[in-house]
């Protein structure tokens, strides 16, 4: 072979083994990013699970606190009335690279679709679908319990626009109880021995700052309802509220994912005991 030859595949084996090199350079920076993107991924989901984690822990602090300060059952009343607006600092917290944010429900505010009674449910689903309809559901409801909501609307005769309609007035997590200080008209309406008006009065008086400090203030005798006096179970009513959902979601600045915790508590006192945990990823 002439010496030019050999040159031209010399030349060619260099440029061969540059290509191959290049293309070896090109996967390994490619698999380092994608190591790099997924490192970030799981620190942005641990960060954000543990922020969320510590918006359940300052909400619970703050809550015990504020009922370790009350000292009689209107002050305790008072302070779930305000309870909102009193964990608002808590809304949207930073917490070094990581950030949380707190809402509190008060699940005595909505009826429990396992253990409220057959009437209780028909005297809510009534006021969206009609009598027949509502036995009905009610009689399929009372077959099996719910472990979440979510499944409302695989119950036979319930559609995604009913499952919708009853969702903000429902709950499976409460104890039973329904909060008169809390509850809006369609649960108070739901009620057997409470009328549409008798709820609707209640919620107004609520709303020029009225706080009730016994479970049949509501429904005595009612301004423009002649004899209204209800004849309401008191079992099922209650002034404040003995089970709280407090729902946590925290994230990491600058990162999409965010990580949600729900947290059901039995208000014991001044203390809350957890009943409830559930965790996702969004």
């Amino acid at each position: 072979m002439k010496g030019g030859d050999r040159r031209g595949v010399a030349l060619i084996f260099v440029l061969w083994l540059l290509v191959l090199l290049g293309a070896i350079v090109a996967e390994v920076a490619s698999q380092a990013r994608l190591e790099a993107e997924i490192l970030a991924s799981l620190r942005s989901r641990t960060v954000a699970r543990y922020s969320a984690e510590s918006g359940i822990l300052a909400a619970t602090v703050r809550i015990e606190a504020l009922l370790d300060s009350t000292r009689s059952q209107p002050e305790r009343i008072t302070t779930f009335h305000e309870l909102a607006a009193r964990l608002a600092p808590l809304n949207d917290v930073d917490l070094g690279s990581g950030r949380f944010g707190v809402a509190v429900v008060d699940l005595n505010a909505r009826i429990d679709l396992n253990r409220a009674d057959a009437a209780t449910l028909q005297g809510l689903f009534r006021q969206f679908i009609t009598d027949k309809h509502a036995e009905e559901v009610v009689d399929l409801l009372k077959q099996a319990p719910l472990n979440r909501l979510g499944e409302l609307a695989h119950i036979p005769g319930i559609d995604d626009s009913l499952a919708l309609a009853v969702a903000p007035y429902v709950t499976v997590w409460s104890d039973g109880f329904v909060n008169i200080n809390s509850a809006p008209e369609p649960v108070l309406a739901a009620l057997p021995g409470v009328s549409s008006a008798m709820a609707r009065s209640a919620v107004r008086r609520r709303e020029t700052g009225e706080v009730f400090v016994m479970a049949t203030d509501p429904f005595g005798p009612l301004g423009g309802i002649p004899g209204g006096v209800a004849s309401a179970p008191a079992p099922h009513l209650s002034v404040m509220p003995s089970r709280l959902l407090i729902v946590s979601r925290g994230w990491q600045g600058g990162h999409p994912l965010s990580h949600e915790i729900q947290a059901v508590y039995a208000v014991l006192g001044a203390r809350l005991v957890l009943r409830a945990w559930q965790e996702r990823d969004l």
